[in-house]
């Protein structure tokens, strides 16, 4: 009963497509040894993938002693991302999803009295009420995805600038 998950998995996806699944979705760098053992797959099968990968600039690679880690490239992910906005968004969508995202950023520092994610953090030293302590800090890393959300999104409102002739940059 406990190898149908793993049937299942080296069943829907061939090996290519476990490979990239695994090393896209490490929160660390990791070998092929242990890509190739979560994927499923030969080492050699692995390595192939994951070279592919890297050349395709979805990955990233660090060589340190003897041993080759591998990672998801964040230069090579953000512009997919931005590309998928461009693709996906307007340029009305995305302003309008960049006021949400600056009121959001706004009623934070209001509430807060403060002015940077980090400025919330220290906050907590004040002691002024330790009880919201998990709130702020929540508050804090949420405030950094959004910040860093706004940037991927002002990027896609670019690419709308450059590129005025595609017909995917006019209005809805």
């Amino acid at each position: 009963m406990s190898d149908e998950p793993n049937r299942n998995w080296t069943e829907s996806l061939s090996a290519a497509e476990r490979v990239e699944a695994v090393a896209l979705t490490v929160g660390q760098p990791r070998t092929a040894n242990w890509i190739a053992g979560e994927a499923e797959v030969a080492h050699e099968t692995a390595t192939k993938y994951l070279e592919r990968l890297v050349d395709d600039g979805k990955l990233r690679t660090d060589s340190r002693g003897r041993q080759t880690t591998y990672e998801p490239d964040p230069v090579g992910q953000y512009l997919v991302e931005m590309r998928e906005l461009y693709d996906s968004h307007s340029p009305d969508e995305l302003a309008a999803s960049l006021e949400d995202m600056n009121e959001q950023i706004a009623g934070w520092k209001d509430k807060y009295d403060v002015k940077t994610p980090n400025q919330l953090r220290a906050s907590l030293a004040s002691g002024d009420d330790s009880r919201d302590g998990g709130e702020r800090r929540r508050t804090a890393r949420e405030w950094e995805h959004l910040a860093a959300r706004r940037r991927l999104v002002e990027d896609a409102l670019r690419l709308h600038d450059r590129f005025p002739s595609d017909p995917r940059s006019a209005s809805v």
